[in-house]
Order: structure tokens, then C-alpha cells, then sequence
């Protein structure tokens, strides 16, 4: 496996090709980020879950040349243009390269194949941009012949918060969530055309009280994972996504597990996932967020949408993906994605949550 994708990543294909390896060229990582830990008082798995036999277990122990794997996702994603194709297969390698959970099960195998039941937690970090790491932390069951994958946030509003920013007027639809609209005008984030993720293309604002933020991760932890199981379903793909949004106090005095514990902003912009969701992003935008809580990268040119000389640039072909161009409904969490998230079930736990640690023996 190292082999190979040492040589994938040392190739002019691999090594120069990649937008995000280029970068990565250029940049000495910096670990802006520490693995994600739990609340005080909330319990959590060990990183091999509940299930302690050998990983190894879980497949025949082999690892399935890149190629193969590339071409199994490709037939279950349908028809992709040339730059698609190529774009994703890159994704692909640099993605596995990067990870420290250290295994190459066939595609097949871990999205249509057989699998024994149990229940893994998965938890490290990986490097964006080669500039800073970037937790994740999930759950990932098996049951019968499906997968469920669970990610828990906790977010805590700001004290001296008044108002929050909205992307649209959809929290008016939730139960105690209308009394508390300020402002509702103009053209919601998500169909402003543009690809900005806070296009300023309306007025959306609530009251910054404790029924405004209860509806509004109400409706993140609803709408959310619906980006995630729509797609999997349009794939045929048997993987259910549960993603909730909690209050960091209500997670604390219940003693539940946390993936993530972070800020609520109480505006909309460009910031980490690790350093806060923002009341300001659309539900796209959310969905994309939790996929780098579950361990997927950007697909876009590193700082493209931070200014307005640079808009975003997804990758070429990544215009169809969610985690290239995440402000747009229609994009897609892939076969790739869900391949990603869940072929860590099969793998050992990694010896070190470095994920370049592999690469320097």
C-alpha cells in the first residue's frame, strides 16, 4: 500500500497534478488544532469502539491496488467528464495518503460487501492544506447488511450575543423558532447563485435567545444528514447518516459522547469548522462542514473565496461535489465520500494520530 501510493504521490500525475499536493509542497504543517477531545463529564469510546478483535478481521487482510478501488467507485458513481474522473482519483490517493488509518479495502467490499456487525469509534485528525489539522470523530456501525454513522456537535452561544444571522427564513417553520425572527428579506444564501458561502443576498436575523438556537440545531440536525442520506440512496448505497446538534451544557449534564465541541457564531463567515459553526451558514454549507468532521478534505483551491479577487475554485470537475462547492443544494456526497468515511472500519487504529507519520519510515 505505501508503495504504491508513495509512488502515486512522487509521480508528476500525483506529486504536481494535485492542487492540494502542490500546496502541501509548499507549506511546513502546523498543528493548529489538537485532536478533538469529549466534554468534562461525557463519556466516549476508545478508538477501537465496542467491537475489540483484530481490524484485520473485518476484511481478508489485503489491500486492493488504487486503481481498482478508483474504478469500483467510478461504476457506482456513474458517467464523470474526463477532468471528474481525474480530479477524483487524485482526491482519492491524496486522501489515503494522508490518513493514518492505514488500509486499502476494495470498494465494493466495504459499500456493497458483506461485513460482521459492530460498532467502531473513529478518531484522529487530518492535515488541510498542509497547513493545519483538523479533527474527526464519528461512530460507524454495522447492522445486518448496513451502515449507520453517527457525529455528535456541541456548540456553546456567546453570553453577550443579542441576534443571530441566518441564511434564510427557514427557522420560522420550526417549533418556538418563528416568534424570535427579527428579520426575514431577500434571496436565501443558498440560492443566491453565487458561490459564496455568506453572499449577503438578504436580511435574515433571530432573537439570540434559548428558543431561537434550540430551533435552529432542531433543524441542522434534521436537514443536514438529509444531503448525506438523499445521496446515498440515489447510489444505491445502504449507509444511514445521523448527525445531531447539541448544546455543550445539555451534551455535559446527560454524559453524551462528543465529536466536536466548539463556539456558535452568531454571524455568518469563512472560519474553520473546528473553531465554530456559524448560525450564518446555509444547510449546505452545514452538510459540508460535518464532512471534515468525518475525516473528508476541501476539494477546492486552498483560500479561494476569502476575497473578493479570488472566488472559490473548486477543483476541475469538483463543481459536482459537496465538499468542492458546498453553498449549492444540488451538489453530491459521492461514492468517494462514502467510501472515505467508511472504509476506516476495516483498518488497525492507527499507532499515532500523525497522519504523515507512515510516509516518513
Amino acid at each position: 500500500m505505501l508503495a504504491t501510493l508513495s509512488t502515486y504521490l512522487s509521480s508528476p500525475k500525483g506529486a504536481a497534478a494535485h492542487p492540494t499536493r502542490r500546496l502541501q509542497d509548499g507549506f511546513t504543517t502546523i498543528v493548529a488544532a489538537a485532536l478533538v477531545g469529549v466534554l468534562p463529564g461525557c463519556s466516549a469510546p476508545s478508538a477501537g469502539g465496542a467491537d475489540a478483535r483484530d481490524p484485520l478481521a473485518f476484511s481478508d487482510g489485503a489491500d486492493a491496488p488504487l486503481a481498482q478501488i478508483a474504478a469500483e467507485i467510478e461504476a457506482l458513481n456513474g458517467p464523470l467528464s474526463p477532468e471528474s474522473r481525474a480530479t477524483f482519483r487524485d482526491v482519492l490517493a491524496d486522501t489515503l495518503a494522508k490518513d493514518a488509518y492505514l488500509c486499502r479495502p476494495s470498494a465494493r467490499t466495504v459499500l456493497l460487501g458483506d461485513a460482521p456487525e459492530g460498532e467502531r469509534h473513529i478518531a484522529g485528525v487530518m492535515p488541510h492544506y498542509g497547513m493545519f489539522m483538523g479533527p474527526m470523530s464519528y461512530l460507524i456501525r454495522r447492522r445486518g447488511r448496513a451502515w449507520e454513522v453517527e457525529a455528535r456537535i456541541a456548540v456553546t452561544l456567546p453570553r453577550d450575543a443579542a441576534r443571530i444571522e441566518l441564511p434564510d427564513c427557514g427557522l420560522a417553520e420550526e417549533p418556538g423558532g418563528r416568534a424570535e425572527i427579527l428579520v426575514c428579506r431577500g434571496t436565501p444564501y443558498a440560492q443566491s447563485g453565487t458561490t459564496e458561502a455568506c453572499p449577503g443576498s438578504g436580511e435574515f436575523a433571530a432573537r439570540a435567545t434559548p428558543a431561537a438556537v434550540d430551533a435552529l440545531l432542531a433543524r441542522w440536525s434534521r436537514e443536514a444528514e438529509q444531503y448525506w442520506n438523499r445521496d446515498a440512496r440515489a447510489f444505491g448505497l445502504p449507509v444511514t447518516y445521523d448527525f445531531a446538534f447539541v448544546l455543550a451544557d445539555d451534551a455535559r449534564a446527560r454524559g453524551l459522547r462528543v465529536d466536536l465541541d466548539v463556539p456558535l457564531s452568531p454571524t455568518c463567515g469563512r472560519t474553520p469548522y473546528f473553531s465554530a459553526m456559524r448560525s450564518g451558514w446555509s444547510l449546505p454549507v452545514v452538510a459540508h462542514e460535518v464532512g471534515h468532521v468525518l475525516g473528508l478534505l476541501d476539494e477546492y483551491e486552498a483560500l479561494s473565496g476569502i476575497v473578493p479577487l479570488y472566488p472559490k475554485t473548486p477543483f476541475p470537475g469538483a463543481h459536482i461535489s459537496r465538499m468542492g462547492l458546498s453553498m449549492r443544494e444540488r451538489t453530491l456526497v459521492l461514492p468517494l465520500h462514502h467510501y472515505l468515511v467508511l472504509r476506516r472500519y476495516f483498518c488497525g487504529d492507527p499507532a499515532t494520530v500523525d497522519p504523515y507519520a507512515h510516509a516518513l519510515r
